[in-house]
């Protein structure tokens, strides 16, 4: 993909769109824009391939006292998503999460009202999703979108961006069904360097944008819901969504029982993953309190045991683990990396060079016992036929220490 200068956001758009072609026509399809930008890119896209347009929200949850760093996102259809890295690094409890979430939930409420003009959330339960924005940089906002699109359950996801760089186009399509990048400069210095008016989007524009598109609808669609169920089931499944309550009162009372959706299973991959914690901390007398140890520990030996295996061993596994662990197990993965084959002298090695010296010391050194301690405490939480499959694909001396 060359360089290229756009005109503004709309020319990007319409550039946007002539790469989208095949979408044209095709039912289910659905643009969101991630705000406020990427709205006048999306529009251009939208009227171009006959879909519905929608906003897609996304407000980071930043760690108390360090907000800049993101412990997770909340957006659009009532979804969470968390950073389980940051969680159980920092050892953050469940009420501070659900503190920041209920805080910016209501930020993100009072945007979805200003914009949206009561109209409800596009259904994107098997949809193709074609989530844009005005440009990437680090891309953390769209993984933060693509992760939370996830547990809306679309058909197909696609992301559709003006300008980034080479390299988060790439990082983004192991995550989606198609990445469209219609430029990626070299080098990349800002999103802005590919516009001629790259004038902040303000919100009133956003929410013109929005009702222009409402109004128009695609053909023979409806002005805002193409797809989607008709008449009185689709009012049902809205008074169901976690997008439609809002606060009833000053107190918030309502907005407390939203936050409260999803934190039932939270709850339960919380036990677990605190169990197999517990299970390293008590070997080795290390103090609840100090649990960046155990967490360490439990993320080089998963680490160390994924990137001995195939794409699809790696999800094999990992669908055995809590959601929490799960979390910890695919951090920094990538699937395009051939397996490192190791037996177990090159695994224990492994493992040594990427603990902490702190770790080694407290542990004398004694790496096996820690590869053990660790694989024990997971197998508890494991489908022991998954694990044997597991065993059956590494050297039998390695077999060994994963027994």
């Amino acid at each position: 993909m060359a360089d290229r200068l756009f005109q503004d956001r709309r020319d990007a758009g319409r550039v946007l769109a002539g790469l989208l072609g095949h979408y044209r026509g095709r039912p289910g399809v659905v643009v969101l824009g991630l705000p406020r930008g990427g709205v006048p890119v999306a529009y251009e896209i939208a009227g171009a391939l006959a879909a519905p347009l929608d906003v897609f929200l996304v407000h980071k949850l930043g760690v108390p006292h360090h907000e800049e760093l993101a412990m997770g996102a909340i957006a659009g259809g009532g979804v969470m998503v968390l950073n389980d890295d940051v969680v159980w690094s920092r050892g953050l409890s469940r009420e501070t999460i659900r503190k920041a979430a209920e805080r910016e939930r209501r930020a993100l409420l009072r945007r979805e009202r200003l914009y949206r003009d009561a109209r409800p959330m596009i259904e994107l339960d098997g949809r193709v999703v074609i989530v844009v924005d005005d440009g990437l940089a680090t891309g953390a906002s769209m993984r933060a979108a693509i992760q939370a699109l996830g547990r809306l359950r679309p058909a197909r996801v696609v992301v559709a961006v003006p300008a980034a760089p080479a390299s988060t186009c790439r990082e983004l399509e192991a995550l989606v069904d198609e990445v469209v990048c219609a430029s990626t400069p070299a080098p990349f210095f800002a999103v802005g360097q590919s516009y001629v008016d790259f004038t902040q989007t303000g919100d009133a524009e956003v929410r013109d944008l929005l009702r222009a598109a409402a109004r128009a609808g695609p053909p023979g669609t409806g002005s805002r819901d193409a797809g989607g169920p008709p008449g009185d089931r689709r009012e049902e499944e809205r008074s169901r969504s976690p997008s439609v309550p809002l606060p009833s009162d000053p107190s918030g009372k309502e907005m407390s029982r939203m936050v409260e959706t999803g934190f039932t299973t939270f709850d339960t991959t919380v036990n677990k993953t605190n169990h197999v914690l517990r299970a390293i901390e008590e070997a080795y007398g290390w103090p609840k309190g100090r649990r960046n140890r155990s967490y360490s520990a439990l993320r080089v030996v998963l680490h160390t045991l994924r990137d001995r295996l195939t794409v699809d061993e790696v999800a094999r596994l990992g669908s055995q683990l809590p959601m929490l662990t799960r979390g910890i197990y695919y951090g920094s993965w990538d699937p395009r990396r051939l397996p490192i084959k190791m037996n177990a002298g090159e695994f224990m090695a492994r493992v040594r060079s990427t603990l902490p010296d702190k770790i080694l010391e407290e542990i004398d050194g004694d790496v096996e016992r820690l590869v053990h301690t660790v694989v024990h405490a997971l197998r508890e939480h494991v489908d022991e036929g998954a694990w044997e499959g597991i065993r059956s694909v590494v050297p039998k001396d390695l077999a060994a220490v994963l027994a």
